[in-house]
């Protein structure tokens, strides 16, 4: 069944972990998606993180995520993101986190017929050994969607790499605002490759990270299609505040979400 989650920005780290303890729900971290974080007494936010967030289970850790592309085609540019994310990896490991996200950064931009084939060996050269390596700690690394115009792109990539401890995340408000298809397909065709959701909600042109209900998304056929595709999926509420991700919380369980 669906587990309901929610994630947390800055200072409400410990708020927010409390009530996810309170209700009995998952939580996802995102300090060390920043680079002030992890270049600025790692050791110290690993321990505020450790402790904010013990006991509560499942537990997410978002990865890095500007400007980071793990299948450019410089060798530099690929070093500077593999050092990113195995410093982010290793703090998800001492914290207990069971998943770890990261953006693809595919660039629909590029109208170069090689590119998506390109794109995809290349994220699997990169990511394959990093799921290795998460695999002996039990984390599960979930790629999500960002500037994908149809799901197929992430789902034929990760369906190749058939790694157990490689799968997806799926972002509906991306998909809102720079994909054609609904949520609801996006789901479908992610289906079994589908580990872990952001949930919230936008007007279609801004990455708003509105409340649930605040925006365009068919929640309704949403929630059908993650019971029905992905019913294993957790569902993270990703807003900016605490308010609103309670405010999340509350209208997914309105859908039968736990």
């Amino acid at each position: 069944m669906n587990r309901l989650s929610i994630h947390v920005l800055g200072d409400e780290l410990e708020a927010a972990a409390a009530f996810s303890r309170a209700e009995g729900i998952g939580f996802e971290v995102t300090g060390f998606a920043f680079p002030e974080n992890l270049d600025n007494d790692l050791p110290g936010q690993i321990a505020r993180h450790l402790k904010a967030t013990a006991g509560i289970t499942p537990l997410s850790s978002h990865g890095p995520c500007f400007e980071l592309v793990a299948a450019s085609p410089d060798p530099a540019i690929v070093a500077v993101t593999r050092q990113r994310h195995e410093t982010a990896l290793a703090a998800g490991f001492e914290i207990g986190a069971s998943l770890y996200v990261a953006h693809t950064h595919f660039t629909p931009l590029i109208r170069d017929h090689s590119y998506r084939a390109n794109f995809a060996r290349s994220m699997l050269d990169f990511w394959l050994p990093l799921a290795d390596r998460a695999g002996k700690h039990n984390i599960v690394i979930c790629l999500e969607n960002l500037w994908e115009p149809e799901p197929e792109i992430q789902a034929e990539m990760i369906s190749a790499g058939n790694h157990p401890h490689l799968r997806a995340t799926f972002d509906n408000g991306h998909a809102l605002i720079f994909s054609e298809h609904s949520s609801a397909q996006w789901v479908a065709t992610l289906g079994p490759v589908l580990a872990h959701c952001h949930l919230h909600d936008n007007g279609g042109q801004l990455d708003e990270h509105k409340a649930v209900g605040e925006g365009i998304e068919n929640w309704e056929e949403l929630v059908r299609a993650l019971k029905t595709h992905a019913p294993d999926a957790i569902l993270v509420a990703e807003s900016e505040q605490l308010s609103e991700n309670q405010l999340s919380i509350a209208r997914l369980r309105g859908y039968g979400l736990k």
